[in-house]
């Protein structure tokens, strides 16, 4: 057996019905986001690695996930918020007006165990709102998540949400989970036992059913300031105003060190123990720490992959509108049908490799299409079209005329 060339394990190929849904899922997007008055965005691929020490100098991405060039202070992105804020400072932004809605759609790596939805290349479809620290804004952006993942027909799905204060709450946590935690220090698993040293905040989004178990006693809405906790409450207000239902998650942290006040994840079962497909949240402090004034943002994510994984259980994407299927020697009447479809704008195929009226029929079947048109001797005689419509399994004699209105 010849040892040819594999794809890198956590890259996927995209081809076939994995481009179509892609494609259907950005164009949505794109849509949704243009309405909210969100502007794209297309930043570089590489960064200098600086940029996303600003997302926790303890947290994974730092620590053990980013590609890095070789003898360069370069990385491949690991995720879009950090770098759309240093796009932000470096550009001045903030002189031209207040308050910028950007968004932006491409790929992203990270040097981890490849898992179900999680790759070490993958793509996000990602929003940042730099400027208010309006609570509406919170809700409204997490409207946008929503609502794209609703227009693509994915329902199932629940939002889990919940607030992490201010800096100064932060620290706090922090310093009360090192105390509460110190005498169970044993019990945990052995990356939450360096990051209660290190992160002691991650240690409440770890997997481990140990872990967990210690924490869930733990509520973060205990160490919220006053103002904190009105702001978070303003935001419930607005998601039932809304109509967005949502589930109050205490130890829900996310992980990245940035994160401050709202944060949120959009999960489905479907997804395994990876759940989310969409996340993020407000981080108040990152503009100021990269550099710039002290200017409020929020954001999110959502992972293109994952919704493809849950798109594919909804529904198989067809490649084309219309197949032409000819028998032998009828290649040319089948050629003047197949232009007149497409310069009617309707997607059309026909078969290259002069196979025959059975085989071509059977591919039809393969590639999705909903119509096929059959031209032969007694069509080209009679002067008629025999249209097939693949999904209701129905057959009729039709004229040239009445095609487009039958596939229309």
């Amino acid at each position: 057996m010849k040892d040819f060339p594999q794809h890198v394990k956590g890259t996927i190929d995209f081809f076939s019905s994995r481009v179509s849904l892609f494609q259907e899922i950005t164009e949505v997007a794109r849509k949704i986001l243009k309405f909210f008055g969100y502007e794209e965005i297309i930043l570089p691929i590489l960064e200098e690695s600086r940029v996303f020490l600003k997302v926790g100098e303890f947290t994974d991405i730092i620590e053990k996930q980013m590609f890095k060039i070789e003898g360069r202070d370069i990385v491949l992105r690991p995720e879009g918020t950090a770098q759309v804020v240093r796009f932000f400072v470096e550009n001045k932004l903030w002189k031209e007006k207040e308050f910028h809605k950007f968004f932006y759609i491409g790929p992203m790596f990270r040097g981890e165990k490849p898992q179900r939805g999680r790759l070490r290349q993958f793509h996000h479809i990602g929003a940042e709102a730099l400027g208010s620290n309006f609570p509406f804004l919170d809700a409204e952006i997490i409207k946008i998540a929503s609502d794209i993942l609703k227009e693509l027909g994915i329902k199932d799905v629940k939002l889990k949400i919940n607030s992490l204060g201010c800096q100064q709450d932060k620290e706090i946590l922090r310093k009360r989970l090192k105390e509460k935690l110190k005498d169970k220090k044993e019990k945990l698993c052995s990356i939450c036992q360096k990051r209660l040293d290190k992160n002691p905040l991650r240690i409440l989004d770890c997997k481990e059913k140990r872990c967990q178990e210690i924490v869930k006693e733990i509520n973060i809405g205990d160490f919220l300031c006053n103002s904190c906790q009105k702001h978070f409450e303003k935001v419930l207000h607005y998601l039932d105003k809304l109509n967005i239902s949502y589930i109050y998650s205490p130890t829900l942290v996310r992980g990245l060190d940035y994160y401050t006040h709202t944060v949120f994840e959009i999960t489905s079962s479907h997804l395994g123990s990876q759940d989310a497909c969409g996340a993020g949240g407000r981080y108040n402090s990152l503009v100021k720490s990269m550099g710039g004034p002290d200017i409020p943002g929020i954001g999110f994510a959502l992972g293109i992959e994952r919704v493809i994984l849950l798109l594919k259980e909804k529904k198989k994407v067809s490649h084309s509108k219309v197949f032409v299927a000819y028998t032998p020697g009828y290649f040319d009447k089948a050629v003047e049908i197949l232009n007149f479809l497409r310069e009617k704008g309707i997607p059309s195929q026909i078969n290259y490799l002069e196979k025959s009226l059975k085989a071509q029929l059977r591919f039809s079947h393969k590639i999705g299409a909903d119509f096929v048109v059959i031209v032969g001797e007694e069509e080209v005689k009679n002067n008629f079209l025999t249209l097939k419509n693949m999904k209701k399994s129905l057959q009729e004699r039709v004229s040239r005329e009445e095609l487009l209105s039958k596939i229309c």
